[in-house]
């Protein structure tokens, strides 16, 4: 079972290492027993989401305190948030930032859009609440609490004022921790996170701006961006749910309609909605598991194929072909010969 253990090659959902670096500020600081990230994650500039979770719900076991989250925000700073945090120091002011920090915000925290508005005299910053996809109380507070303690370092010494904080987990024990926190009204149940910030905020300069280093910033953002999965949380959970249906050897449409949560003929439906069918996309999730798993030299053509669900190396010999043209064996080596 050793080298046939599927590898976490699909973050379907990421956030920068940063991220991973202030929990890790957090655990030296309060002298927590929590088991740091693996280094072969943290060499990379993205770290899966689930591991970060996981990271928070470690801190959370050793450190159990109300309001956790807002107490790990306190030690960020904007090297946490990766280039995002850069560019927020490189912009002229508040307005300037706000909308480079709506556009990137992915960079630093793949999982769910910000959006701006504006409501009698606040600028309302929100969070679609998916019921896909559920970070949870900690996650939640946590971000919130970080955006809120960057916007104030950016254009420190001046101080950020919110006129309410709208969070869509129950009322916790302390509601007022959370609003001593913010300084403002805080309220719990709501249908979004949201933040209201009071519009003369908008005029509040940044000490370090640096117009020359934002465009060379914006230019890498906007590269970076490219490289990240689309924004569909349907269409993610449809990927989940194949990578989980191919470990498990049972890649039939009712298996994965199933775990996806819908009756197999509305599933069809919602997928014929997407654009594609379940043998389409099916196929697209094996082909990148494919060139992942032949990238790894420690793993025979054979042993690919039982990993990707096919019942014989042949089917999958056939399938590799029509995709890429070519033969498995004859990838790989091409491979190799490319990365000398």
């Amino acid at each position: 079972q050793g080298k046939l253990k599927m590898k976490r090659i699909y973050s379907l959902k990421s956030v920068t290492s940063g991220l991973i670096d202030l929990l890790e500020l957090f655990v030296l600081k309060k002298n927590l027993n929590v088991a740091k990230i693996s280094n072969n994650l943290h060499e990379y500039k993205r770290i899966p989401f689930t591991e970060w979770l996981a990271l928070l719900k470690a801190i959370e076991e050793k450190y159990n305190r109300p309001s956790l989250g807002l107490e790990i925000a306190r030690y960020v700073k904007p090297s946490h948030l990766g280039i995002l945090g850069y560019i927020g120091l490189s912009c002229e002011s508040l307005y300037d930032a706000l909308p480079f920090f709506i556009k990137y915000q992915r960079l630093c925290y793949d999982f769910m859009q910000m959006e701006v508005s504006i409501e009698d005299e606040s600028l309302v910053v929100s969070w679609e609440f998916d019921a896909n996809f559920k970070a949870g109380k900690l996650a939640d507070e946590t971000m919130i609490a970080i955006f809120f303690n960057i916007v104030n370092i950016i254009v420190a010494p001046n101080v950020v004022k919110l006129n309410k904080v709208e969070f869509v987990f129950d009322r916790p024990k302390n509601p007022r921790t959370y609003e001593k926190y913010f300084d403002c009204n805080v309220e719990f149940s709501k249908n979004r996170t949201r933040m209201f910030f009071a519009k003369s905020n908008l005029e509040l300069p940044i000490n370090k701006a640096d117009p020359v280093l934002k465009n060379i910033l914006n230019r890498q953002a906007d590269i970076l961006l490219t490289e990240l999965p689309e924004v569909n949380s349907f269409d993610e959970l449809v990927q989940q749910n194949i990578i989980k249906a191919i470990h498990q050897g049972n890649i039939n449409i009712e298996y994965v309609s199933k775990k996806v949560g819908l009756p197999t003929r509305i599933f069809q439906y919602k997928l014929q909605k997407q654009g594609y069918t379940f043998k389409q996309r099916l196929n697209q999730v094996r082909k990148g598991l494919a060139l992942q798993y032949l990238e790894d030299r420690s793993l025979n053509i054979n042993e690919i194929s039982a990993l990707l669900a096919y019942n014989e190396q042949s089917s999958f010999n056939r399938a590799f072909k029509t995709w890429f043209g070519m033969s498995p064996i004859q990838w790989r080596k091409d491979f190799n010969k490319d990365a000398i």
